[in-house]
């Protein structure tokens, strides 16, 4: 999967490689230290094995990467499977997008934007009915509807912490 993202020039979108956990465990770092979640413990082995996955390339999962001039400003990871109580269509979970938060607002909103792009190339190529994005960061609520809303994502739903 190679794709331009339209709207943003400079950009491509990309399947992750091995070459891109450096960068991404940056990201990732970043990601998580401005969720709700911020104050646990950061697991290398943990995030060593969702890489380990997404490399495994299973035809249900992806990982994908947006650069810009060549280098990796942000990251995805997705699953497909069924419905919990049917057989089919596939569904999309995206278990995250994270962008690098050293890059300039609008270049992170493109970053996003492509990103999602990506998911949704692939959710087509699935035949999948549904792309959820689980938003669980708890931060930034109103900018995450904006680019949500800008991504052509429509709420479904909401999560609650008991």
């Amino acid at each position: 999967m190679t794709t331009s993202a339209a709207k943003a020039p400079g950009m491509r979108v990309r399947l992750f490689e091995e070459c891109d956990i450096p960068v991404n465990w940056n990201i990732m770092r970043q990601y998580q230290a401005k969720t709700v979640f911020r104050d646990q413990p950061f697991s290398d082995w943990k995030l060593d094995r969702h890489f380990q996955k997404i490399l495994s390339r299973s035809p249900r999962m992806i990982g994908t990467i947006v650069e810009w001039q060549g280098e990796p400003v942000g990251v995805t990871w997705a699953a497909a499977d069924s419905y919990m109580l049917s057989d089919s269509p596939m569904f999309v979970t995206v278990h995250v997008i994270a962008v690098d938060l050293i890059q300039k607002p609008l270049r992170r909103a493109k970053a996003f934007l492509a990103l999602v792009g990506g998911l949704r190339k692939w959710a087509a190529s699935l035949k999948a009915s549904h792309t959820i994005i689980h938003v669980t960061t708890g931060s930034k609520l109103k900018s995450t509807d904006c680019m949500m809303n800008a991504a052509g994502a429509q709420f479904m739903g909401g999560a609650y912490v008991v």
